[in-house]
């Protein structure tokens, strides 16, 4: 038995900071795309697992508390924290404030209900649409390589991991896809899921309007195909792109530049870009803007996936047989790696490095910060201001090592904690197919530990096989910043730099995958005596203030004051402007509804809609223009192009 939902759970899309990018300038001021939850509910026997993959940088954990709790009000213990899984596609271009740790919360100025409640809402609804369209049908899993669409940003730190494991895989990214293939009795398509590993940052930091980035863009691209005659994020067919292993991993295929010039950079002091000029990604279409890099890892992924799901000669299997699923709500700080020599390995309090200061590669870099990746010594004027907040001391510093320390996080405890401790890990099963749940982003290596080790226990203990699937998904259920190999580690580059509980991070987590695994194959519970804190009633709230919204006099809401003109020629790729009245889009999200619509006249005199603010041609821009009395604006855009129906 099976059921797919989906539903909307876009926030605030003005004055509140996109989550990923940390960059105190980036504030919504309006819509690309809206933002969604995909739910897959999968029942065999008296057990069920739910699957649910957001739009968003990461899963909050008190997102996921608030989930359960609403489920739990309606069906009992039916739905749980143990069999419920809430994993993420990492884009960076989603409203922030869902993440309760000080660290995270200063990269979007604060907890903001704004965004979270319906964040709630939306993936409760979507759930329970899955729950209501459970009907009995087949799932069949393929895979396929895609080229062309993701690429190494750290290929220097790769190549620290041995030689003959590296051997062992063709690329030093993972550029298989997984597709998990829904359909009902009859062979009709209700949904899929795609993993594919690569980062959600298409659309740079320059961007002011909410979007998917490229996994939404391949979520609309592929629901539209299947929903031929539904507007976007209304059709039955329900296509989640998840995320998988990409924490060294990009979408900016040609590589990085210093901006202004052709001059390539790899985030390091060595390769310092000139000037003012900054160390930028480019991504296939760069010349003609983000947008359309956007575009095109997107419909890569969804021209794959569409292939998958439409191509029976690249099934690998049809999933029977038992569901299960394992959880732990685990307390990595205080976790011993035991090896199989005797030896062992404490993990450290959470801390930031230097080289965590720099941005992404291929993003424009914090300006607050001048560090460079491959940093594993500190200076004497960083290490002072760091101390600050707090001086780490010489036990951190040497479990740390070789990663010089900008943020010791883990020792600051005012107001509260800065980065988890406790964090949710998670095994579900399906048939011979297992999915790992995981709040970090794992390196393209880190993944495939994970993944090998998971396998490797299920096969000791009988229940896996050499046809076993394991897929890596996250940042799920939480999280908790990256996941680098001991080796990567040794660089410091800037993954490395941001795995919080250090070098050992990776080895405890496959011990703990080993744990949750030889649970599931001899049938034994886990036991967690941990809980998730919640500290949202101390949080801050720094997003801009807003108050009620009024229309000009002799004006209303709606009023158009800037209307379209007559007649526009497809061949000069015009854009389409009107101008509304409006009001303060905070003040009503519109979930599961739309800022905007484009409408075709019939024959017989009616409108129908025939786009709304989902679809990737059009936008919706708001402003204040006299914010001391509640008056503001919206400019509705639609682009044309030569594929555009008309005359």
């Amino acid at each position: 038995m099976i059921g797919t939902g989906i539903a909307d759970i876009t926030g605030p899309v003005v004055d509140v900071m996109l989550m990923g990018y940390a960059d105190f300038r980036q504030t919504g001021k309006g819509l690309l795309q809206r933002i969604f939850a995909r739910a897959y509910v999968v029942v065999s026997g008296d057990q069920r697992v739910v699957f649910v993959n957001t739009d968003t940088q990461s899963m909050g954990d008190i997102v996921k508390k608030r989930v359960i709790r609403r489920l739990r009000d309606k069906y009992g213990d039916l739905y749980t924290e143990e069999n419920v899984m809430l994993s993420s596609a990492h884009s960076h271009s989603g409203m922030g404030g869902y993440l309760q740790y000080e660290l995270y919360e200063l990269s979007a100025l604060g907890w903001i209900e704004e965004t979270t409640s319906p964040m709630v809402e939306g993936i409760v609804n979507a759930i329970e649409r899955a729950h209501r369209n459970i009907t009995p049908g087949s799932i069949t899993v393929s895979r396929g390589e895609l080229l062309d669409t993701n690429i190494s940003r750290s290929p220097q730190a790769y190549v620290l991991n041995s030689e003959e494991e590296r051997a062992q895989y063709p690329y030093d990214v993972d550029k298989d896809m997984t597709v998990l293939e829904f359909r009902d009795q009859d062979g009709v398509g209700m949904g899929l899921i795609s993993w594919f590993a690569v980062h959600g940052v298409s659309i740079n930091n320059t961007n002011r309007l909410i979007n998917g980035d490229n996994k939404g863009y391949a979520a609309y691209a592929t629901e539209k195909h299947y929903n031929p005659e539904s507007l976007p994020g209304k059709g039955p067919f329900v296509a989640a792109f998840a995320q998988a292993n990409e924490g060294d991993v990009s979408p900016n295929t040609l590589g990085s530049y210093c901006t202004g010039t052709d001059i390539p950079c790899d985030g390091t002091y060595a390769t310092k870009c000139p000037g003012t000029s900054a160390c930028r990604g480019r991504g296939p279409g760069w010349e003609i803007g983000d947008l359309e890099s956007n575009r095109i890892i997107g419909q890569n992924q969804a021209d794959k996936a569409i292939s998958l799901f439409d191509e029976t000669s690249s099934d690998l299997m049809t999933l029977t047989g038992p569901v299960d699923f394992r959880q732990k709500l685990w307390d990595i700080t205080s976790t011993v790696v035991r090896r199989p020599d005797g030896t062992g390995a404490a993990l450290c309090m959470p801390a930031m490095g230097y080289a965590f200061g720099n941005s992404y590669l291929g993003l424009p870099p914090k300006h607050i910060f001048i560090y460079h990746d491959n940093t594993t010594n500190g200076t004497f004027f960083w290490d002072a201001l760091s101390g600050f907040l707090n001086m780490p001391s010489a036990e951190q510093k040497k479990c740390q090592a070789p990663k010089p320390i900008l943020i010791d996080t883990g020792n600051i405890k005012e107001p509260y904690e800065w980065q988890p401790s406790i964090i949710d890990v998670q095994l579900f099963r399906i048939g011979n197919l297992y999915i790992a749940g995981v709040p970090s982003e794992m390196t393209t290596m880190s993944g495939r530990r994970l993944r090998k080790t998971i396998k490797r226990t299920l096969i000791k203990h009988g229940l896996g096989n050499e046809d076993t699937i394991v897929i890596q998904t996250g940042p799920a259920n939480g999280y908790a910043s990256y996941c680098a190999t001991y080796e990567e580690y040794q660089m410091q580059r800037y993954e490395g730099a941001s795995t919080p509980y250090g070098p050992h991070t990776l080895e405890a987590y496959l011990q703990v995958f080993t744990e949750l695994s030889t649970a599931m194959a001899t049938g034994r519970a886990v036991y967690s005596s941990e809980h998730i804190p919640d500290y949202t009633h101390d949080a801050f709230n720094w997003s801009p203030s807003h108050g009620p919204d009024f229309a000009p006099l002799g004006r209303d809401f709606g009023d158009c004051t800037n209307d379209v003109d007559d007649v526009y020629s497809r061949a000069a790729k015009p854009i389409v402007t009107a101008t509304f009245v409006a009001g303060n889009p905070r003040n009503n999200v519109m979930l599961d509804r739309t800022f905007l619509t484009v409408e075709k006249k019939q024959p017989d005199g009616t409108w129908k809609v025939v786009k709304n603010d989902h679809d990737y041609d059009t936008r919706f821009h708001w402003t204040y223009i006299a914010k001391l009395f509640g008056l503001s604006q919206a400019r509705i855009e639609w682009y044309l192009d030569k594929d555009t129906e008309g005359k």
